[in-house]
Formats: structure tokens, sequence, C-alpha cells
């Protein structure tokens, strides 16, 4: 009898135990979503709603391009020497004639020198020699060869004089410092460049187009210009397209109208997106579009109740982003 007790305490307790294990994972597993979706809040959906719709979405292609300068000059000096200053820096402005970089050249200087001081001879000579033309006392023969050793010394030092200014290398325009190519102490030698200028209102973006495309390519084609350094989008045309194609990538080189953006660098990454036709599809205000994590997600009104919904974004278009999947015409979203 003591061993049907025992065994029949045990079954209770099994029991129980079991009762008690299936409560705990309906539980712990009660309210739960499946992967991909989100509860629906209970409380009505405050603030705007839009209601989604398909609309002409203009198709494009981009194509990878970069800032350019048609008047970038490399300035460098007619003269060797020795680099001992350097007077701007890589983004300042200048204007026509300022000083840029300083040549130490100590041969020009005493060049100069010596040049004056027979100038200052020749001077002497050639106005004593005017007194003594008048007195008859030289020949005109005379005077003329002395007027001529006077006007070769000063064509020297008018020579000399060049030189020496060659030595202070001066901005050729106007425009923004590019680079700097030398640094105090080098030696400069006639033709090396120096620094760099280029004008900020003659910029053009330069990009490179598959050859498929060659045919949808024309000059005053509208395009897209894009940055990304420093967050500049806007419209141009196409003004050149390159007729020779690159033999390595089946590119071919196109140019768009001049860009005054004074944010703008040459050599900066750019895009440049062409314009295919147009098609049909989903865009929504692009502050409609939350990050959750690593998952974009939009908020849904269905019924009176909001819940997050992923969704797979496409291209931005200025305010808006196109939504490739997850949002169906005719659905409301939530704006915030």
């Amino acid at each position: 009898m003591k061993f049907d007790r025992r065994l029949a305490a045990l079954a209770a307790l099994a029991a129980v135990a079991l009762i008690f294990m299936l409560w705990l994972a309906g539980l712990l597993t009660w309210g739960k979503i499946r992967p991909g979706l989100v509860a629906m809040q209970k409380t009505p959906a405050p603030g705007r709603t839009l209601v989604v719709q398909e609309v002409e979405i203009p198709r494009e292609l981009t194509v990878t391009a970069g800032v350019i300068s048609q008047t970038l000059t490399q300035v460098s000096s007619q003269v060797s020497g020795r680099v001992s200053r350097i007077l701007v820096e890589a983004g300042s402005r200048v204007k026509k004639g300022d000083p840029l970089v300083a040549l130490a050249a100590p041969e020009f200087q005493a060049r100069l020198g010596q040049a004056q001081a027979q100038l200052t001879q020749a001077a002497a000579d050639y106005h004593r020699y005017q007194r003594l033309l008048k007195e008859e006392a030289v020949s005109p023969r005379e005077f003329e060869a002395m007027e001529a050793r006077y006007k070769a010394a000063r064509a020297q030092v008018q020579e000399a004089s060049a030189f020496k200014n060659y030595t202070l290398i001066q901005a050729p325009g106007n425009g923004v410092i590019g680079s700097r190519r030398a640094a105090v102490g080098d030696l400069a030698q006639p033709g090396q460049p120096l620094v760099s200028l280029y004008d900020p209102r003659d910029l053009q973006i330069e990009g490179e187009v598959n050859d498929d495309y060659r045919a949808a390519v024309r000059p005053g084609l509208p395009v897209r210009l894009e940055v990304p350094a420093t967050g500049w989008e806007g419209e141009s045309a196409i003004t050149e397209i390159f007729p020779l194609s690159a033999p390595s990538s089946r590119t071919f080189k196109v140019r768009t109208a001049r860009v005054a953006q004074p944010e703008l660098t040459p050599g900066m990454f750019a895009r440049l997106h062409l314009p295919l036709g147009r098609t049909r599809g989903i865009l929504i205000p692009q502050a409609a579009l939350r990050q959750v994590g690593q998952l974009p997600m939009v908020e849904v009104l269905t019924e009176g109740r909001t819940g997050l919904r992923q969704v797979k974004p496409g291209r931005r278009i200025r305010d808006q982003v196109e939504i490739l999947s997850g949002l169906h015409p005719g659905e409301q979203i939530l704006l915030p």
C-alpha cells in the first residue's frame, strides 16, 4: 500500500510539473511577433498621414565623375633660384599680380647693381659729350658713339631689372590657389610648377559613360549633379561629348556646362545622373523613412493603429526616396 501511495504521489507531482512547464512556455511566447513584423499600437495615429501612390519616376543612369577646371594653371618660375618664401597657402584667393613665391638669386641682384653702376658712368659721359658737342670740342661721330654706349647701358639695366623681377613669381590672373608644389629651400628651375591656380567660376563636371548609352547622350541633355564630399547637388547640361572611347573600359567622356560653386575644387569625386526616360513606382518623403538599427522602416497606419514596417529604399530624388518593396499603393503612412 505504501508503494502505491508513493507512486501516486510521484505521478501527481509529475503532472503538476508538466502543467507548470506548459504554462511557463505559453507565458514566454505570448505576444511574440513573427520576424519581419512589428506589433501594432492600439492608440490612434498622431500627426499627418500620406496615402501611398504610384507615380512616374525618372529613370537615370548614374556614372562616376569628377570636378575639373579648364583654367587650372601651373605657375612656374622663369629663372633658377632657391625658394626663399612662399607667400600663399592652398585655398588662398589671389588677384592678378599678387606675389606668390619669392626666390633667392643673389646673382641677379649683383648683375643689376653692376648694370646700374655702368649706366651712371655712361649717363655722366653722355651729358658731358652733349656739352662738348655744343662747344664743338668733339665731332658728331664721337657724340653718336657715346650716345650708343649710353643707350646700351640703359638697356642692360632694364634687362637686369627684369631678371631680378623674375625672382618674385606673381599670379597670372584672379583665382584660388589649388596646391603648393614647392617648399622653402627647394631649387626652382624654369618651367617647374611651384603652385597651381584655378578659377572657381569656371569648373565643370566630367564623367565617363558606357558605350552602350552613346545614343542616349546628346549636347544640351539636362543632367543632375552630385558631389558627396560637400553635399552639393545641382543641375546642368551636357556641353561636350568626346568622340573617342577608351579601349580598356569602353567608355567615352562627357562634360557639363560651367558650374560656379565656391565649395567645389578640381579633383573632387562627383556623380553624374543621365536621364533615360520614365517609369512608374512609389515615392515617399525622405523624412518618413526611419532607421531602426540597420533596418529602414516606415510607420504604416492600419485601421487607426500604427506599426513599423521594413521597406527597401532605392534612389533619393531631391527630398523624396523611391521605395522598391514593402509598400503598396493605397496604404497610409505616418509623416513626422
